[in-house]
């Protein structure tokens, strides 16, 4: 069962009972350019949550709860484009089931949580286009399934760790604009 939410008439906080539901297994809410959404802060999930995909576009803000780690199944977590704010949550090195997870574009601030580097199945981690700070955590170097990875456009500064090099399946990476960065051998 999917849920489809677009118009521009639509918006407001996304109650946390969807999150609940057991056969819902993806969500889209986009181009909805009118009202602004949110997530709930609170969400109680249960083990039998069957929720795959999550794709929220425009006109989202406030902060990414850290109940959305709690999703065991989710394997596709896309904020791109919102007015996501504050930090990453730690938490979200939990989806042990996640392969795409695109925060671009959003006003995230704080350091990229090293827990991102516990994620088994990811294969695509953008993080670009947001206010990141601090060092590009050496925990990434574990994500073997790691085909394309963007943290530009961010204020890091930071050091390409050289075990970087057995990122095996990495195809892409984008270390771009504001980001500085040099090699270490």
């Amino acid at each position: 069962m999917a849920l489809i939410l677009n118009g521009p008439d639509f918006g407001g906080e996304l109650p946390s009972s969807l999150f609940r539901l057991k056969n819902l297994t993806y969500i889209t809410i986009q181009f909805n350019l009118g009202k602004d959404w949110s997530l709930p802060s609170n969400a109680q999930i249960s083990d039998d949550t069957q929720l795959e995909q999550i794709v929220l576009k425009n006109n989202f803000s406030g902060k990414i709860p850290s109940w959305i780690a709690k999703l065991k199944k989710l394997q596709t977590l896309d904020l791109t484009m919102n007015n996501f704010q504050g930090v990453i949550p730690e938490a979200i090195g939990d989806l042990s089931s996640v392969k795409y997870l695109n925060l671009l574009g959003n006003n995230l601030t704080g350091t990229i949580p090293s827990s991102l580097g516990k994620l088994p199945a990811i294969e695509v981690l953008i993080l670009g286009n947001n206010a990141l700070q601090g060092e590009l955590p050496t925990s990434i170097e574990n994500l073997r399934t790691l085909q394309l990875l963007d943290v530009g456009s961010n204020l890091l500064t930071s050091t390409i760790p050289s075990s970087f090099a057995n990122l095996d399946s990495l195809s892409e990476s984008y270390f771009t604009q504001k980001l500085c960065l040099k090699i270490v051998n």
